[in-house]
């Protein structure tokens, strides 16, 4: 968290520099430092960790289901399944069971429903429950959900590969947009200090950074959105 505070701070002031020596306005720099702090640190920094919080859940999630069934179905026991298991958890999966000492393993598993809020998990307390009621065999009857649950996985995987190639091509082509204006502050010296003190310039250089962080705010809001995941989720459970 400290060092995504500073990495926001550092592109905010890298951002406020640039713009000071292309417009060589004081206050419309102070304003766009602002701004880009206003939004790395309470609208990016909200979006990063929600979205950080859904892959390891989800992923974790996937791990969980995979192993217990393998597990259960070897030793028949759910308590010797979770115990067994436990070594491998997150310190927030961990934290998470500790909160809910109080209720049987069953209930910890069933309970676990709230905490990955995934409906492959919800469809795997539904197998388990019948595994746990009625018998039979429980790799049988979740070998669907398994197979669904990797293609989830590398779905996301996938998904996370492409935005991020996507976002490199939105970075080198605003990058080139930049250094084509820097260079025009170099290469025609006196000229571009006039068309500074131009009273509407700082005004149009303004526009020009709102309308990149603009753009940067629906790029990370297209990427941050996993909301695909639970979707692919239902559709496979109406398709059944």
């Amino acid at each position: 968290m400290i060092k995504r505070i500073i990495l926001y701070l550092f592109v905010s002031l890298l951002f406020g520099g640039i713009f000071y020596y292309l417009a060589n306005n004081l206050i419309f720099s102070i304003v766009v430092l602002l701004i880009f702090i206003v939004y790395f640190l309470i609208i990016f920094e909200r979006q990063y960790r929600k979205y950080t919080i859904i892959i390891r859940k989800t992923r974790e999630c996937v791990n969980f289901i995979n192993d217990f069934v393998i597990t259960i179905s070897i030793n028949n026991s759910l308590t010797t399944t979770l115990n067994s298991l436990s070594g491998g958890f997150s310190d927030s999966l961990i934290e998470q069971i500790n909160s809910i000492n109080q209720l049987s393993d069953e209930e910890k598993v069933f309970y676990l429903d709230n905490y990955f809020e995934n409906h492959l998990y919800s469809a795997f307390i539904k197998i388990l429950k019948q595994f746990l009621y009625e018998g039979g065999n429980i790799i049988d009857s979740s070998h669907i959900l398994i197979f669904d649950s990797r293609i989830i996985e590398e779905n996301l995987n996938n998904y996370i590969s492409v935005s991020k190639k996507r976002v490199f091509q939105f970075y080198l082509g605003w990058i080139l947009c930049f250094t084509i204006m820097i260079a025009m502050h170099i290469f025609l010296g006196t000229y571009y200090i006039k068309i500074q003190k131009m009273n509407y310039f700082p005004y149009g250089c303004f526009i020009f950074f709102v309308f990149f962080l603009i753009c940067q705010f629906f790029l990370y809001n297209h990427y941050f959105d996993l909301s695909f995941i639970n979707r692919e989720i239902k559709n496979e459970n109406n398709k059944k």
